[in-house]
C-alpha cells in the first residue's frame, strides 16, 4: 500500500509552481509582469504544465483544482509585484485564458492516471 499525501500537498505544490515560474519570468526578462514577455510563454506555460502533469498524475482526482490554485500563485505573483489593484479583475480574466493549456494538459493526466490505476 503506497502512502498518500494529504490534499493540501497538490494545492500548495501547483500555487508555489505558479507564483515561482511568473516571479522568475519575472526577474528574468526584467518585465514587471510575467505575461509582457515572450519568456512567459515559451517557457513559463510549459513548465507550469509540467508541473500540473506530474500532480496531476498523482493526484488524478479533478485536477481542474491544481490549476486553479496554480492561478492563484500567479495572481500572488501579480500582488507581490506592486501592480494596480484596480486592474485585478481584468488580470483574473487574462490568468483564466493563459491557464488553458494547463487545464488541457491536466485532465488528458488525470484521465490517463485513472485508466492506468484502474488496470
Amino acid at each position: 500500500m503506497t502512502r498518500r499525501a494529504p490534499e493540501y500537498v497538490p494545492f500548495g505544490v501547483s500555487a508555489l509552481g505558479g507564483l515561482l515560474v511568473c516571479l522568475a519570468v519575472s526577474m528574468a526578462t526584467g518585465r514587471r509582469e510575467a505575461w509582457d514577455s515572450g519568456a512567459y510563454f515559451s517557457v513559463g506555460i510549459p513548465i507550469m504544465c509540467a508541473v500540473i502533469v506530474v500532480i496531476a498524475y498523482r493526484f488524478p482526482d479533478r485536477p481542474w483544482r491544481w490549476v486553479l490554485s496554480m492561478a492563484a500563485g500567479q495572481a500572488l505573483a501579480i500582488a507581490m509585484a506592486g501592480n494596480s489593484l484596480s486592474l485585478w479583475p481584468l488580470s483574473l480574466v487574462a490568468m483564466t485564458i493563459l491557464s488553458v493549456p494547463q487545464f488541457i494538459v491536466g485532465s488528458w493526466t488525470g484521465k490517463l492516471a485513472i485508466r492506468k490505476k484502474g488496470r
